[in-house]
């Protein structure tokens, strides 16, 4: 049987995930609430020094926003994700047997402002812990924020720049840009900014195609970088463990209205690759990993 590698958190799309269009702002003051649940799975890849890694994971996301005024939208949200990684081979890498189980948690403000008839400002500040098991959530912590200001061109387009900045588990700080787009290129066809899942960073580009208010179809993709906290028990104590890969998915969404939408992708994670580092945040190991497709299903409540 072939062994999986998930990946939840790099194709769902949590209720305060940034987006660009000036539509943004609904014109209610009700509480709008977001559940969602989901897992991926990744076949086993071949580490170039060695062995292969394989992983199952699961993820779920709450979030809570509203309009407290005409022109300002601000909530709240909550991420938790696990990874189950499991190592296998006798050389190089894999041999290593670095890290088994991984936990990340997030907690996330959102900030939506229309300052006028033209201009969105967002701001996404974050808190994430991640870390193996056996080790203190508390020393995997970072904090960033993602921010971005969009202009309305027209009725189709919004278009703005943006940025990331997130501190590093014993590194410096990571800064990235942003490009915040909103594109109605035609009634069906659309090219949007996409936010994260749980303690995932920066967003990614979508192209959407909606036929009908009961299916989208979406092609997309984003750079993912992954620090964790080690425990004290393997090859690098109290170490970091970091993962980087570029994956690229087709999906297909189907709407339930008001109630929520169900959604099922497939596609590849490209460029992958593993590294461990000691306490001080020095390198011990790294290896790439071998391109292999990923599959998986997720479920969004509103309420």
């Amino acid at each position: 049987m072939p062994r999986y590698r998930s990946r939840p958190h790099l194709w769902l799309l949590p209720a305060l995930a940034i987006t660009a269009g000036a539509q943004a702002q609904p014109p209610q003051d009700a509480w709008r609430i977001n559940v969602e649940t989901g897992a991926t799975y990744q076949w086993e890849s071949g580490i170039d020094d060695g062995g292969d890694v394989s992983m199952d994971s699961w993820a779920v996301s709450i979030g809570a926003s509203r309009a407290w005024t005409p022109t300002l939208r601000a909530g709240v949200s909550a991420g938790f994700l696990e990874r189950r990684y499991a190592f296998s081979g006798s050389q190089g890498f894999g041999g290593l047997d670095p890290w088994d189980d991984v936990t990340d948690v997030s907690l996330s403000a959102s900030l939506n402002w229309r300052a006028d008839d033209r201009w969105n400002v967002f701001a996404v500040p974050t808190v994430r812990w991640a870390a193996e098991r056996g080790a203190s959530l508390d020393d995997g912590r970072t904090e960033g924020l993602l921010a971005a200001a969009s202009y309305r061109v027209n009725d189709r387009l919004s278009i703005g720049p943006g940025f990331g900045v997130f501190s590093e588990l014993e590194d410096s700080t990571d800064w990235f840009p942003i490009l915040a787009i909103d594109w109605r290129i035609t009634d069906t066809l659309s090219l949007r900014t996409g936010g994260g899942f749980a303690a995932t960073r920066g967003p990614g580009l979508f192209f959407n195609w909606k036929p009908s208010e009961r299916w989208h179809f979406s092609l997309g993709g984003r750079y993912e970088k992954i620090r964790f906290r080690l425990d004290d028990d393997g090859i690098a104590p109290d170490g970091i463990g970091q993962e980087r890969s570029i994956p690229v998915f087709l999906g297909v969404t189907r709407n339930f209205g008001n109630l929520g939408s169900f959604s099922l992708i497939a596609g590849s994670e490209l460029g992958g690759q593993l590294r461990i580092e000691d306490e001080d945040g020095q390198r011990l190991y790294d290896s790439d990993y071998d391109t292999s497709p990923f599959a998986g299903a997720t479920l969004d409540l509103r309420f």
